[in-house]
């Protein structure tokens, strides 16, 4: 589940410039923002319309900044809209960078918890636009909007850096709202890198400060981040404690957002404990929440620990159920990767392309093909006339001649085009970048391969995906020409490692599966690690110094029970892929669904 909390901080800043009473009211929008954004967006709002045409600037951004935050606590996005729409025109109007990076930063924000687009590159511009600025509660502001922008978008090894030299920045400044926020973030961060002690540690530390201002609410959020921490050192009634008590605070304020994570964390504790019906009546609940709101993002991702919890206590069918919309939820809002996406609608649009072409040729040949017959008819008939008529020998012997000259001509015509669409249907399987089978090929071969009649007998037949770590940064980097020379060169070990005994196909843009008939576990399990440990000592071209390919991989075994047909199969293994990528990348994980 997302992390509480960040969104706090985003009430810090601006407010330094606005002076005098906008300073006092500080700590009242800080609160307001968690406790009750929807009033706090409707107060601003109010604000913003008696005063009108002659509001100060720096008071504007202010109200315009908290009016922001709030939105993105409540989900409410026509209001942030109005918010970021507003920074920006006062920015420009005004020449005020302060302005347009607050702008910024609300949008990245919403943008990468959203996962819409690159979030990061907007908090990166805004971080750009306040680089001149000097005033210091501006750079903590910045330095704090930056580290939650890379924390949030799970780069927690570039957020520490910033998320420490924030917290130093707001103990300079002896802000203990600051102090507090900044040391959430950080522990959010250091629970990121898995440092659970390390993380627990700063979690404490912002929940006594927070108490020593008073914020009693944010105390309770802050527990719920430090449950999970407890729950990994065996402190789990603790942690249910910690996280029943957010959870009666967010549902009191309507935060519902907030809500599925207290839920989750709930759920994981009493499973902990021992009681695995209440942890599973638990997520159900959150899952009705999470639906009722339509928070989709959400929804995904307390459905997989649902299906976990589903299966522990025998609901197989619940469980895949839970997986199944899971994976429909990432396919309508992920992927997912949309540079990958575009790819493969490029390629599909392409195969459509040649797909029409072929139907084309072939009724072109059909149509030639009654023309020979139309013109051989013909032949014959004038060869009758001349039998009959000797004054018109010649003239016969020459018509037929040109007629049999005219279909040596279209049966060669007919030749060469049905060679031409047999090319035009191998290269519809093929994918033009790497050489291999693309993911067309790919399912006529599986599903060919099921058909089979050994399979009756239960035979088994291992799938594997691999799917590249981090291949958006090459493209960032190095450019997309370069990825593809990266591409090409991995498909080509990926075939040759393989040997004869798999299939490779490009089913998408970075990812590829690899089909083994009559392969059982333990010899996929031992290719999938062969085929990993090769990509990662790949020597890369000059043109990416220092630049390293590896790939994360899942494998699943056809069985014929849980892996029944070419759909489950397929889910088992994206779930393997998924569990890999989860689990730190550059590994081969087996698919849980299968033993």
């Amino acid at each position: 589940m997302r992390r509480k909390l960040a969104a706090i901080a985003l009430l810090l800043p601006v407010l330094a410039w606005a002076g005098g009473p906008v300073a006092s009211s500080m700590n009242a929008w800080r609160s307001r923002s968690v406790a009750d954004p929807h009033g706090l967006i409707a107060q601003l709002r109010d604000q913003l319309d008696t005063a009108g045409p002659g509001l100060a600037p720096t008071r504007e951004r202010s109200v315009l900044w908290g009016m922001g935050t709030a939105a993105i606590n409540a989900n409410d996005d026509a209001a942030l809209a109005e918010a970021t729409l507003r920074l920006h025109s006062l920015g420009n109007a005004d020449h005020d960078p302060v302005a347009l990076a607050a702008a910024g930063y609300l949008r990245a924000r919403h943008d990468i918890a959203n996962g819409i687009g690159e979030g990061l590159t907007l908090a990166l511009q805004a971080a750009a636009r306040v680089q001149e600025v000097t005033d210091p509660q501006i750079v903590a502001w910045s330095r704090f909007q930056l580290c939650d922008a890379y924390a949030l978008d799970e780069q927690a090894k570039k957020a520490l850096p910033l998320c420490r030299q924030s917290l130093a920045s707001y103990t300079a400044l002896a802000d203990r709202w600051g102090i507090a926020d900044a040391e959430n973030d950080l522990g959010i961060v250091l629970a990121t890198l898995n440092r659970v002690r390390d993380a627990a540690a700063m979690y404490q530390r912002s929940r006594r400060d927070f108490a020593t201002i008073g914020a009693d609410e944010l105390v309770v959020m802050v527990g719920d981040n430090l449950s999970p921490m407890y729950l990994k050192m065996g402190r789990a009634r603790e942690a249910l404690a910690l996280s029943k008590a957010s959870l009666a605070q967010e549902l009191a304020d309507g935060r519902i957002s907030d809500s599925l994570g207290s839920s989750t964390d709930i759920a994981r504790a009493e499973a902990a404990l021992g009681h695995p019906h209440k942890a599973y009546a638990m997520i159900q609940q959150a899952v009705a929440r999470a639906r009722a709101a339509g928070m989709d993002g959400e929804l995904s991702d307390v459905l997989r620990v649902a299906s976990g919890m589903a299966e522990r206590i025998g609901l197989l069918k619940v469980a895949l159920g839970d997986v199944r919309e899971v994976l429909k939820l990432n396919a309508k809002t992920s992927t997912p990767a949309l540079r990958a996406i575009e790819a493969e609608l490029e390629q599909h649009y392409a195969t459509r392309e040649k797909e029409l072409r072929i139907h084309d040729l072939e009724r072109e040949n059909r149509i030639n093909s009654l023309a020979l017959k139309a013109a051989h008819a013909d032949a014959a008939r004038r060869i009758a006339e001349q039998r009959r008529a000797d004054l018109l020998g010649r003239v016969s012997v020459l018509a037929v001649a040109g007629l049999l000259l005219l279909a040596s001509l279209l049966f060669l015509l007919l030749r060469n085009q049905r060679r031409y669409a047999e090319e035009l249907r191998l290269q519809a399987l093929r994918d033009p970048l790497t050489g291999v089978e693309n993911r067309r090929a790919f399912m006529q071969r599986a599903n060919l391969l099921l058909s089979e009649p050994r399979n009756a007998q239960r035979v088994p037949h291992v799938l594997m995906l691999i799917d590249f770590d981090h291949f958006k940064r090459i493209n960032d980097s190095a450019g997309h020409q370069a990825g593809d020379r990266v591409l090409a060169m991995v498909a080509e070990f990926l075939q040759a490692g393989m040997g004869k005994q798999a299939h490779l196909a490009r089913i998408g843009g970075e990812e590829f599966a690899v089909l083994c008939p009559g392969c059982d576990a333990e010899a996929g399990m031992r290719l999938a690690e062969t085929l990993r440990a090769g990509v990662a000592t790949l020597s890369l071209p000059a043109t990416l110094p220092g630049a390293r390919v590896t790939v994360s991989i899942g494998v699943a075994v056809f069985d014929g029970h849980h892996c029944h047909d070419l759909s489950s199969w397929m889910r088992a293994t994206d779930e393997a892929l998924y569990s890999a990528k989860a689990h730190g990348r550059d590994r081969v994980v087996a698919s849980a669904l299968v033993s």
